[in-house]
């Protein structure tokens, strides 16, 4: 049975909750309840495990706050040696408008303090879902932006882009990163 690492980054609290720094956590969410699995939670992370009949995918959400992100990956990757290809990040992008959504087979930081947390303790060779949330106005004000609530708006379409997502996530799982690519990268058809 092959096994899948699928680390969603965001911040706990009911503080963060919809908030666009959370997107990897939604995805999570929607991951979790579409496969009617619960949550476990420790001091470093809350942990929700899938099984099907070929794969069991461990859905992590770091307890560390995102700046600390790489932490929680790295007690996994100790704990269960997972390979690199196994393993995927899923986080918001500001570079990305919102309601799209990109898979990488690696890649930088692009600036996102969690993803430099998982990348300062594991490297960077490894798969990321980043999804998009567009960016501030003002530059300057990227930090209120980033933990501030998605717009009424937004949350109206924010089950869609989870549920894309979440599909992204499964196609990368079962297809392979460059198949689920073709499929999943771009706007999400949202009617």
């Amino acid at each position: 049975m092959k096994e899948f690492l699928i680390v969603g980054l965001g911040n706990p609290g009911k503080q963060y909750q919809l908030t666009r720094h959370n997107a990897g956590f939604l995805v999570l969410e929607e991951l979790a309840r579409s496969y009617r699995v619960g949550w476990q939670k420790n001091k470093m992370y809350s942990k929700a495990v899938v099984t099907t009949d070929n794969r069991r995918l461990y859905l992590v959400k770091p307890l560390t706050y995102m700046n600390r992100s790489g932490e929680a990956v790295k007690i996994l990757l100790d704990q269960y040696h997972f390979p690199r290809e196994r393993v995927i990040i899923i986080s918001d992008d500001t570079a990305l408008p919102f309601g799209k959504v990109r898979l990488k087979p690696r890649g930088s930081s692009g600036g996102h303090n969690g993803l430099a947390s998982v990348i300062a303790v594991v490297g960077s060779d490894f798969p990321r879902l980043r999804v998009g949330i567009g960016h501030p106005a003002d530059p300057g004000g990227m930090v209120d932006y980033v933990l501030g609530r998605f717009t009424p708006e937004e949350q109206a379409v924010l089950p869609v882009i989870a549920r894309w997502a979440a599909g992204a996530i499964i196609a990368w799982s079962e297809e392979g990163i460059e198949k689920a690519m073709s499929k999943f990268n771009g706007p999400v058809p949202i009617e």
